[in-house]
């Protein structure tokens, strides 16, 4: 999605969307060009690139609010590109080179003091930063919720903690949160003191309470892990090195997706071996392989597929970005049978149900609206636990199945509830 700037007093912010609801930002010192990166994610490094180079600054430091478990991570490809500093919280399990802060400390980027506060709960080693009056909160405050406790090492009752240390902050502080679940990517103290079910339950126990329902963790959290920490360093290709090596002798492109997704588009050459099912069918790859290019929707997946085939002695790389950034670079791209991805059945079905619903509770009846209330409830269980029952019955719907080989799994590790808030708590 297109960045949006915010000019305030002394800076620029340009707010980074992704389509999964991660939020990643640029702050710019007016005066100085000096700039800040926070929690960006590993595909969209270039994009943070175009925009420094687009506002003429020169990136000082680069930093994740906490370590996140539900998207790379793109720190520390960021810092090797552009010379910046990598900054961590002292808590962090970080393998990398970084400036380690604590809460209580700043920084400067130009002439802009960025402040440190510490703000565990949601993990560990989350942090925020406070740039003028702009806080930056990560996963640790979101709009009319918070982030889960119940994995990584969370606790909610440091998150109360956390939320009391943000109270003390003016009412006019702009809060801007590491996921976009609302729909509303800002939101300010004030409004989450009287909108925010969560931010304002000053009981702790009561807090606790809220916050102990536990959820399946997000998809391929381990493989997700080991790269944000640094603990593996997957090579990665950008779409158009990869483009390159397309006729070389002993490259073969491996498309981890499922079929389904295969079937409706993929690069010229590729073939299709779904993660779920890499392990049993490693015997596919020709003996003549020299090096494997990975290549997912939009390179998580392929992470962890990489790592796999490094386990069984393939040399493997991954396209950064998948297939999305592959799209994006202008290459081509083999198109079979377009279907709607499931993610989009779900937004149409419960869109129009909802809107159908309201319309003839407001017209004809009102027991109508519990209709919209029926999908509410079935979108706040899944965004509680990952799992959406709608997402599971369509794809076995025949229009989303494909025959496949016996030994084929048409399970999509990525299939997902309309922009499921798989580190969300409740709360909205």
């Amino acid at each position: 999605m297109a960045p949006t700037a915010t000019i305030a007093s002394g800076i620029s912010i340009e707010t980074l969307r992704s389509p999964e609801g991660c939020v990643g930002y640029l702050v710019v010192d007016a005066a100085t060009r000096s700039a800040l990166a926070i929690d960006p994610r590993l595909d969209q490094v270039s994009r943070f690139q175009e925009i420094l180079r687009a506002r003429g600054a020169r990136l000082s430091y680069v930093v994740d609010t906490h370590t996140h478990a539900d998207h790379l991570s793109g720190v520390r490809r960021l810092a090797e590109t552009t010379g910046a500093q990598v900054l961590a919280h002292a808590a962090s399990k970080l393998k990398t080179a970084a400036r380690r802060v604590e809460g209580g400390a700043s920084f400067d980027v130009g002439r802009t003091c960025v402040r440190v506060l510490h703000a565990p709960g949601h993990t560990p080693d989350s942090l925020a930063l406070l740039v003028e009056e702009h806080l930056f909160t990560g996963d640790s405050l979101f709009v009319g919720g918070a982030g889960r406790t119940d994995f990584m090492a969370g606790s909610a009752s440091e998150l109360y903690e956390t939320f009391r240390r943000f109270e003390a902050l003016p009412d006019a502080t702009v809060v801007h949160p590491g996921h976009d679940y609302a729909g509303r990517p800002e939101t300010t103290i004030g409004q989450e003191k009287t909108g925010n079910p969560l931010f304002s339950e000053h009981d702790r126990a009561a807090l606790e309470a809220k916050l102990a329902s536990s959820a399946a963790p997000p998809a391929n959290m381990e493989d997700i892990f080991r790269h944000n920490l640094g603990a593996t360093d997957t090579g990665m290709l950008a779409p158009a090195e990869a483009a390159t090596l397309r006729s070389s002798s002993g490259v073969l492109f491996v498309d981890v997706r499922t079929p389904l997704e295969f079937e409706s588009e993929r690069i010229e050459g590729s073939i299709n071996l779904p993660v779920a099912d890499l392990d049993a069918r490693l015997g596919e790859i020709p003996e003549s392989t020299t090096e494997v290019l990975v290549v997912c929707r939009t390179g998580i997946r392929s992470i962890g597929a990489a790592q796999t085939l490094a386990r069984s002695g393939r040399k493997a790389r991954v396209v950064e970005g998948g297939i999305m950034r592959w799209r994006q670079a202008g290459l081509p791209l083999r198109e079979g049978r377009k279907r709607l991805a499931i993610d989009r059945q779900v937004q149409l079905i419960v869109g129009i149900a909802v809107l159908t619903s309201t319309i003839l509770g407001a017209f004809v009846h009102p027991a109508f609206l519990g209709i919209a209330a029926f999908f509410g409830s079935g979108l706040t269980f899944a965004g509680a636990t990952g799992t959406c029952g709608l997402a599971l019955v369509l794809n076995k719907m025949p229009w989303n199945r494909l025959d496949v080989p016996a030994g084929a799994s048409s399970t999509c590790a990525a299939s997902t509830c309309a922009a499921p808030p798989s580190c969300s708590a409740g709360g909205r």
